[in-house]
């Protein structure tokens, strides 16, 4: 039943492609691990088990599961002390760490840089697509920042030079596990995660996959060291998998191919930005493309953080560096994709310009034009509108989307008087108001109201009452201040919404009854928060050792699923769950709490 896990052995397609993209490990057994988190859907769509394997841990499988993934890298530190292990814990292939640009190193050409804590499992075949399988948390490498620093060998666990133990903490691969799944099934382009072994020390290994786990930073590599023919073969063997696998359909002829793909680049890179911008998810990108997977879509959730409302002053702070803000990752996506033409000009020419040369290339108009139709799009369903509702405003209501973007931005944008707040983790300066609680609230008024035009200035919710449904808890009475030009703005954004509403040429009461329904979903009030995160998987490991591993699974993929805000699709915790007296139900509770104290946060 489980013959297909053998397959990932260490064996890859990039040994081929990039002979010295990557740094070779042979890997042990790691005793003491127990799964407790696996992705059942998810193993299934990659042929690891049969379609009708029951969502249940057994001994069978988690040993199946420990036997391939419950790894420890043997690494420099071990063989310049002649480490000894017993021969049967030794697997026979060999694993690769790879190498890839990150500017945070001293090196600024990624000639040191790359997976510092992770190896590549290998690949798997489906019928549809090619996956490629790596986990984090399995020793120490030599590509880490702190082995830099402490010249190249740093034992396992060795937490001295910052970045070093080459080990993952086991809330960082459990909050990375739910949040990455909560994210994919709500349709963001995204990495996943198969499983999430924990060891007794509250360490852990995360497996995670993708059809294309290459970053642009493995590409960029070669780019920065001016290296043509490494950098043409590793883009054409990310091309090709985009390819094969459905994704990309391009012209069979070279010359063509190059800006077809840089078109896809563009689109891809620049709704992921937009997506970002307008959910208020935070994603710490910069041009290297270290924290991305090349064909744009999030990787590594170290620090994804999902905010409360337009947190666009928050900055995380990482040793001495600080992260760009929400409203910047726009640029720096764009930035990205201009590098990309840079390397493509390189491949192309043979000639590596300046990145500068191609600040007007056309992929970038491409970019500006797909960010701002996303965008809009994104905004249209926070309100609540379905797809093709969706369809006939972008076509039909330009002039009604453009002035609605303006007032709704008049109240995302409004900052607390209190001014930026430090945090534990960067700073931030808290927004007014809760944009989701008001698009969630307003159609409900109006049916209640039984408006029935956009003019009906009668049935308009009172100004004090708009601005007080969507305030934070945090705010004071001076950021309420209902000036005369916050009056107008009330008063202008009920106007563009409604009008909104009558350009569908639907009527007028059915749709208001519509929006009422989704976007109550949509803008759920427990929408899950970066802060309510860390202290749910708190929660959950405070349980493990308590609970048996299956209500374990069970909770997780119930917190999951109630977290999936698409109409249709969501699934909330049913009152039933929280009442029965087992561990499960505990600790769907505490789940609960938690949404409810940090709905408000970043």
């Amino acid at each position: 039943m489980y013959e297909k896990f053998k397959e990932l052995n260490g064996t890859h397609p990039w040994r081929d492609v990039s002979p010295d993209g990557y740094v070779d490990y042979q890997a042990r057994y790691r005793p003491q691990g127990r799964v407790l988190y696996f992705n059942f859907p998810l193993a299934k769509e990659m042929g690891l088990i049969p379609a009708d394997h029951p969502p249940t841990i057994d001994k069978e499988i988690e040993q199946v599961i420990l036997e391939t993934f419950s790894l420890r890298i043997i690494n420099e530190y071990d063989l310049k002390h002649a480490k000894k292990y017993p021969p049967e814990s030794i697997k026979p292939g060999l694993y690769m760490a790879t190498r890839y640009l990150q500017t945070q190193h001293r090196n600024k050409q990624g000639k040191t840089s790359g997976d510092g804590r992770s190896i590549w499992n290998g690949y798997l075949k489906t019928k549809n697509l090619t996956f490629d399988i790596s986990s984090r948390g399995t020793g120490a490498t030599i590509l880490s920042p702190g082995a830099q620093q402490a010249d190249g060998i740093v034992k396992t666990g060795d937490e001295s030079y910052g970045y070093s133990s080459g080990l993952a903490e086991l809330d960082e691969m459990l909050g990375s596990a739910v949040m990455s799944e909560i994210f994919y099934r709500q349709g963001i382009p995204t990495e996943r995660c198969l499983a999430v072994i924990g060891f007794p020390d509250r360490s852990s290994i995360g497996v995670r996959t993708a059809p294309n786990l290459i970053r642009p930073a493995h590409m960029f590599r070669y780019l920065k060291q001016g290296r043509h023919a490494e950098l043409k073969a590793s883009l054409d063997y990310f091309i090709e998998r985009e390819t094969k696998n459905g994704f990309w359909q391009l012209p069979s002829e070279e010359h063509a191919r190059y800006p077809k793909v840089l078109h896809y680049l563009a689109s891809s890179y620049a709704k992921m930005a937009a997506l970002l911008e307008e959910e208020y998810i935070f994603n710490w990108l910069a041009w290297d493309g270290d924290n991305m997977l090349a064909s744009g879509a999030i990787l590594d959730y170290g620090s994804i953080r999902q905010f409360a409302a337009k947190h666009d002053k928050y900055r995380f702070k990482d040793v001495d560096r600080y992260s760009a803000s929400l409203s910047e990752q726009r640029h720096w996506a764009r930035m990205i994709v201009q590098v990309f033409a840079q390397a493509i000009g390189f491949i192309q020419s043979g000639e590596k310009q300046n990145q500068r040369t191609f600040k007007d290339a056309e992929c970038l108009k491409t970019f500006d034009l797909a960010f701002e139709t996303e965008r809009d799009r994104r905004m249209l369903w926070r309100i609540g509108f379905t797809a093709e509702q969706i369809d006939h405003l972008m076509n039909k209501a330009r002039k009604e989307i453009n002035d609605f973007d303006k007032a709704i931005s008049y109240f995302e944008d409004r900052k607390v008087s209190k001014g930026i707040e430090k945090l534990p983790d960067g700073f931030t300066h808290n927004p007014v108001f809760l944009i989701r609680n008001l698009l969630r609230l307003l159609p409900a008024y109006y049916v209640a109201q039984k408006i029935g035009r956009a003019d009906d200035q009668s049935a308009y919710m009172p100004h004090e009452i708009f601005c007080k449904i969507m305030a934070a808890s945090y705010v004071v009475k001076r950021d309420l201040e209902l000036t005369p030009a916050r009056v107008s703005y009330v008063l202008a954004f009920q106007e563009r919404y409604l009008k909104l509403i009558a350009a569908l040429g639907e009527p007028f009461d059915e749709v208001l009854k519509s929006l009422q329904e989704r976007s109550a979903i949509i803008n759920h009030r427990h929408r899950l928060t970066g802060d309510a995160m860390v202290f749910i998987i708190e929660e959950v490991i405070a349980m493990k050792g308590k609970i048996k591993i299956d209500g374990l699974q069970e909770a997780l993929d119930a917190f999951i699923d109630s977290q999936v805000l698409i109409p249709g699709k969501w699934q909330p915790v049913l009152p039933e769950q929280l009442k029965s007296d087992t561990l499960k139900s505990r600790l769907l509770n505490k789940i609960q709490a938690n949404l409810e104290e940090y709905k408000e946060s970043i």
